[in-house]
C-alpha cells in the first residue's frame, strides 16, 4: 500500500474516539490483563517531585572586596573554610596606603590647631575682645577640619590600616582585608603575588542557614501550590516550606520557579547541590488528586485520561496531570469530571481500552 493511503486510512481512526462506554467482553478483559480499583486507595495528598537545586540566599551572602589597589602579600582563608567576623582574610601592599596614612595625620593635626583656635577665640569672645563674626569663622574652620579627619578616619578603616601613631611615625605596611560577618568562604579568587585594583572580589563569605531551594516545575505541576506548602528532601530530616510561586514563567525554559527556605540544614544540604524536592499543597485547588500507575493513564490528542468502569463499559474521563514518577503519575479531576473516591478506574490495560476507544483492531465496539 502506497504512504500516502495509509496516511488517509488513519485519519478516520484518529478521529473515531467516542465520548460513550467502551465497551468489552469478559474474555476481553480477562486476555488483556485488564485489572480496577477503587480511586478511594489512590488518595494522593498531591504531593510533587520536583528537581530543585540548594542555594544561599542572597541576603546571607557578602562580597569582601578589595580596598585599595596593590598587591596581595598573603591570603588567610581558603575556599569552604569557616570564618569569624574581624578575622584577617589577606593583606594588600601598595603606595595608596602610605597616601591614605598620610592624608589622615595631616588632617589629625589641622583639626587639632582648628580646634585650640576655636577654644581660644571663644574665650576672647566672652571677654568681649573679639567679634562675634571672628568666632564664626574660626567655629566653621573647626567644623570642617573635624569633618575632614572624619573622612580621613573613614578611609583608613575602609583599607583595614590602623591609625598612624600621633608622632607619625611606623605607618602600616599593608592593609587587612577582614571578614564582615561570621560564615563560610563561598568563593576565593585571589592568590600571594597577585595585583588586584580597588573594588576587585577577593572573597565571598555565606551563611550556611538558612538555604533555600529553587524548584523547576511545568505550570501544571506547580498549579494549586502556594506560599507555606511543605517541602522535603529524601533522606533529610529537616523540612522546609514555600516562601515563593513565581507568578510568571521562564522564557528560555518555560518552567516555574518555586522557591523554599529550610531554617536547618541538618547536615544534608549542600550548597549548589542538586535534589529531589516533595512539595506537599497544605490544600488542593480542588480538593481531588490521585496517584495512580503510568499503566493506568493514556494519552490522546495532548490529554490525558483515565477509564472509569461504568456497568456499561469503560468511561474515559480526562484528568489533569501534575506530577509523572517512574511508576507512577499525579492527576487530579477537571472541575467538570464525574470523578469520585468510589469510583473504581482501569489500573492496567489501559492501553487496550484505548485501542478499542479509537476503533483500533477488534477490541469492541464504540
Amino acid at each position: 500500500m502506497k504512504p500516502i493511503s495509509l496516511l488517509l486510512l488513519l485519519v478516520p481512526v484518529l478521529a473515531a474516539a467516542t465520548e460513550g462506554p467502551v465497551r468489552l467482553a469478559p474474555e476481553q478483559i480477562k486476555a488483556a490483563g485488564i485489572v480496577s480499583a477503587p480511586l478511594s486507595g489512590l488518595v494522593s495528598g498531591g504531593e510533587r517531585r520536583l528537581p530543585a537545586q540548594v542555594v544561599v540566599p542572597p541576603t546571607q551572602m557578602v562580597a569582601v572586596s578589595a580596598p585599595l589597589a596593590g598587591v596581595v602579600t598573603a591570603v588567610r582563608a581558603a575556599y569552604g573554610e569557616p570564618v569569624k567576623r574581624g578575622q584577617v582574610l589577606a593583606r594588600l601592599q601598595g603606595p595608596q596606603l602610605l597616601e591614605l596614612q598620610r592624608e589622615f595625620t595631616s588632617a589629625r593635626a589641622s583639626a587639632a590647631v582648628a580646634a585650640e583656635a576655636r577654644q581660644r577665640d571663644e574665650s576672647l569672645f566672652a571677654d568681649g575682645i573679639i567679634s562675634r563674626a571672628r568666632l564664626s569663622v574660626t567655629q566653621a574652620t573647626d567644623q570642617q577640619a573635624r569633618a575632614l579627619l572624619a573622612e580621613k578616619r573613614a578611609a583608613l578603616r575602609l583599607a583595614g590600616a590602623a591609625e598612624p601613631a600621633p608622632d607619625g611615625g611606623n605607618p602600616a605596611s599593608a592593609a587587612e582585608v577582614r571578614a564582615p560577618i561570621d560564615g563560610i568562604v563561598i568563593d576565593s579568587a585571589v592568590q600571594p603575588g597577585q595585583r588586584v585594583e580597588a573594588t576587585t572580589v577577593l572573597f565571598k563569605i555565606g551563611r550556611l542557614e538558612p538555604l533555600w531551594l529553587e524548584i523547576q516545575a511545568t505550570a501544571a505541576q506547580a498549579a494549586g501550590l502556594s506560599a507555606g506548602d511543605a517541602v522535603a528532601v529524601p533522606d533529610c530530616a529537616v523540612t522546609g516550606k514555600l516562601t515563593l510561586v513565581a507568578p510568571h514563567l521562564n522564557a528560555a525554559t518555560q518552567s516555574q520557579l518555586l522557591r523554599a527556605e529550610f531554617p536547618r540544614t541538618g547536615g544534608c544540604l549542600k550548597p549548589f547541590q542538586f535534589v529531589q524536592a516533595h512539595v506537599t499543597p497544605a490544600r488542593l485547588a480542588d480538593g481531588r488528586a490521585w496517584r495512580v500507575p503510568n499503566a493506568a493513564l493514556a494519552r490522546h490528542q495532548g490529554q490525558a485520561w483515565l477509564f472509569v468502569d461504568t456497568p456499561g463499559g469503560f468511561q474515559p474521563v480526562a484528568v489533569r496531570v501534575l506530577d509523572e514518577a517512574e511508576r507512577t503519575t499525579l492527576v487530579a479531576a477537571h472541575d467538570d469530571a464525574d470523578l469520585r473516591d468510589d469510583r473504581r478506574i482501569a489500573v492496567n490495560g489501559a492501553a487496550t481500552i484505548k485501542a478499542a476507544w479509537l476503533g483500533i483492531g477488534r477490541g469492541g465496539e464504540n
